[in-house]
This record gives C-alpha cells, sequence and structure tokens, in this order.
C-alpha cells in the first residue's frame, strides 16, 4: 500500500511538470501572439489540465498491479496532486512574465476588468472604486499565487469529473469466480 502512495506521488510530480511545462508554452505562444489575457487561452489551458491529469491517471495505473484498485478517492487526489505541481510552475511563470518580462500586463488587465464591468452597467462612480482595489491586488506576487489557487482549484472540478471514468474497481467475487471458470 505504502508503494501504491509512492507511485501515485511519482506520476503526480512528473506529470504535474509536464502538464506544467504544456501549460508555459501555450502560455507563451498566446503571449507572443498577443493574445495571452484572451478568454481563448483559459480553454487551451482548460484541455492541457485535463490531459496532464488522464495521462497521470494512465501512467499509474499502468504501474500498479493489474489486480490492485484505483479507488475514485485516489484517482481524484492523484488528479489534484497532478496540478498542485504543475501549478507551482505556472505560478512561477506567471510572477516572471508579470514583475519582470512585461510589467503593463498588470495595466492591460485592469483595464479589461475596467471594461467589463462598464459593460456590466456599474456606474463610472462604482467602477472607479472597483478599480483601486483592483489596481491593489493586481501585483505580480497576488496573480501568481491566485493563478496557483485557480489551477489547484481546475485540477479539483476535472479530477472529480475524469476520474468517474479513470477508476479500476476491483472485481467482485461473482465475477471473480466467473473468470476462474472461464480460464479452465
Amino acid at each position: 500500500m505504502e508503494l501504491n502512495k509512492s507511485i501515485l506521488l511519482n506520476k503526480a510530480m512528473i506529470w504535474g511538470l509536464f502538464t506544467g511545462i504544456a501549460s508555459i508554452l501555450v502560455a507563451s505562444a498566446f503571449y507572443i501572439a498577443g493574445q495571452f489575457l484572451s478568454p481563448a487561452l483559459g480553454w487551451v489551458l482548460f484541455l492541457v489540465y485535463t490531459g496532464g491529469i488522464v495521462m497521470s491517471a494512465k501512467a499509474y495505473k499502468k504501474a500498479i498491479a493489474e489486480d490492485a484498485p484505483f479507488a475514485y478517492g485516489k484517482a481524484v487526489g492523484l488528479g489534484v496532486a497532478t496540478l498542485f505541481f504543475a501549478s507551482i510552475i505556472m505560478a512561477l511563470f506567471y510572477y516572471i512574465l508579470y514583475a519582470f518580462v512585461d510589467p503593463q500586463l498588470v495595466d492591460q488587465a485592469a483595464a479589461l476588468a475596467e471594461e467589463a464591468s462598464l459593460q456590466m452597467g456599474l456606474s463610472e462612480e462604482m467602477v472607479e472604486q472597483q478599480m483601486v482595489i483592483q489596481r491593489k491586488l493586481l501585483s505580480p506576487m497576488f496573480i501568481a499565487v491566485s493563478q496557483m489557487f485557480n489551477v489547484i482549484l481546475f485540477g479539483l472540478f476535472i479530477s472529480i469529473i475524469t476520474s468517474i471514468f479513470l477508476k479500476k474497481k476491483p472485481e467482485n467475487g461473482f465475477n471473480a469466480a466467473m473468470n476462474e471458470i472461464d480460464n479452465e
């Protein structure tokens, strides 16, 4: 049992690294294309995160004994752990991007938030009050930490859904007995 936990952590770390690197490559491509703050980046990253979780679960299932169960809770935990490790890499990327590479991204993000608030029908006075608060929160460190939290939360939601399909139930006694009869 302890070996399975070690394998689970190993697979989460490895696939978290791969998922983090893939996420950085995707985000960098969107940044180079000038679409870093577009909603499309979120959807593509969602697909990358889903792929990372699925690949992590498949690698774990290959690494454990065939008769060992892969319960729903363990599958969810593996997915969250995988994106936890990916989130550390992504947080570091976001901090470097917002702090050193392009500090104007903070201003662009604030401008988009202001525009969205105005489109929601808020008065200009309320929007100005919101922007004062948002400007204080939009620091590279806050963005990196919130990105880390968001990726972990995505990991939880994706894992809850994908684990339904990726779990492996142990055979019940009846099916095991029937398989033994068929194999004779």
